[in-house]
């Protein structure tokens, strides 16, 4: 994990995530490379992957699925 990568205990909703951070609720994306386990990957993240440009950092919207 990098420098801001942090693994938290329970989801950190509504709180921002880093692209690296993870947590209990990691649920991999469709696209998701399987041995990344990150918040980028994740389900509940939101990144603003499908907008022009993404976020660098998301927010967790644990138990809302943001991507499938």
């Amino acid at each position: 994990m990098g420098e801001t990568a942090k693994a938290y205990e329970i989801p950190k909703r509504e709180g921002s995530v880093w692209p690296e951070d993870i947590c209990p609720a990691y649920t991999p994306r469709r696209d998701a490379i399987p041995c990344l386990k990150q918040c980028w990957y994740c389900r509940y993240a939101d990144f603003h992957l499908m907008e022009e440009t993404a976020l660098e950092v998301g927010i967790c919207k644990w138990p809302q699925k943001i991507m499938e």
